[in-house]
């Protein structure tokens, strides 16, 4: 019974910790998603320097309408994210919670950070893939100094 019971608590600890590391690396990604580069900030830094790339208005009205239909999956990701991590947090705070509720909680917790940043990452491709060969080339360059920088 001893020895069981240790696990149950290595367990428990263990799920405690995942849920701690889990928000506070989702409070680092919510810091740093207005400078990081990648997803969205792609399309932003592209429309900051149109000019500089000569982007025509068809291709930046192309780059706000891909921007905001992101904007609006993410931020449905993210309710549907602090949602699981509430749930999360409820389960945890069950005297006895099952192995199974907590495992299905936290796989939900990651699956949905990993929704996110598949999202973002096909934001890249997608913003991209409107530029024209000279005016990609351009901005492979304004990135590799918008990086640099950091």
């Amino acid at each position: 019974m001893r020895i069981r019971s240790s696990r149950f608590l290595l367990l428990f600890c263990c799920f405690i910790g995942v849920a701690f590391l889990a928000s506070t690396v989702a409070a680092q990604q919510r810091a740093r998603r207005t400078s990081a580069i990648g997803g969205y900030a792609e399309g932003r830094l592209m429309k900051r320097n149109a000019q500089e790339l000569g982007l025509s208005e068809e291709t930046l009205a192309k780059i706000d309408a891909l921007l905001e239909t992101g904007k609006a999956e993410e931020e449905k990701i993210r309710k549907e994210s602090a949602a699981a991590v509430e749930k999360l947090h409820e389960i945890l705070a069950q005297k006895l919670p099952t192995e199974k509720e907590l495992m299905s909680a936290s796989e939900k917790v990651g699956a949905l950070a990993a929704k996110s940043r598949t999202l973002r990452m096909k934001s890249v491709i997608e913003v991209r893939s409107l530029l024209e060969p000279e005016e990609l080339e351009k901005f492979m360059e304004m990135r590799k100094t918008a990086t640099a920088r950091r």
